[in-house]
C-alpha cells in the first residue's frame, strides 16, 4: 500500500472531518502520487492537491503549507458532484458566492446590491439544507 492510501485509510477509521498534519519529508509529494493541484477554501495554505475519487465518491483533499501536509478526507469529491461538494465540504462557499451574486443580480436590476446580497444569501442557506 502506497504511503497516501494508508493516510486514506487512517482519515476512513476516524471521525467525519478529521484534519491529519503529516511533516512533508514523511511522504511523497503529492504530484508524485497522482494528486491534481486544485482549489481550497484559503487557510493559509501554500497550495491545494486532491486525489481522484475512489467508488464511494471520496477523496483526499490535501493543504500544503511550509512544513507539512494538512490532509482531510472529502465527503463528496467536487468532481462527484460539485454542489454536494460545497453543501457537506465547504459550505461558507456557498454563502459568499450566494451574497456575491445576488449583489451583482440586485445592482444590475434594482440598483440595490443588498437586497440582492440578502436574497442570495438564503437562496445559500436554502441550497446548503438540501431545499428542505
Amino acid at each position: 500500500m502506497t504511503e497516501w492510501a494508508t493516510v486514506r485509510q487512517e482519515l476512513l477509521a476516524s471521525p467525519a472531518g478529521t484534519v491529519k498534519r503529516y511533516e512533508k519529508a514523511s511522504l511523497p509529494h503529492p504530484r508524485e502520487a497522482g494528486a491534481t493541484q486544485s482549489l481550497g477554501w484559503p487557510v493559509g495554505q501554500l497550495s491545494d492537491w486532491r486525489f481522484a475519487p475512489e467508488s464511494d465518491c471520496r477523496g483526499l483533499h490535501v493543504h500544503e503549507f511550509e512544513r507539512d501536509w494538512a490532509v482531510h478526507l472529502d465527503r463528496v469529491h467536487p468532481e462527484c458532484s460539485l454542489l454536494d461538494h460545497a453543501r457537506q465540504d465547504a459550505p461558507q462557499s456557498l454563502f459568499v458566492g450566494g451574497a456575491l451574486l445576488g449583489a451583482v443580480v440586485g445592482a444590475a436590476l434594482s440598483k440595490r446590491p443588498l437586497v440582492g446580497a440578502g436574497v442570495g444569501f438564503l437562496i445559500a442557506t436554502m441550497l446548503k439544507s438540501g431545499g428542505k
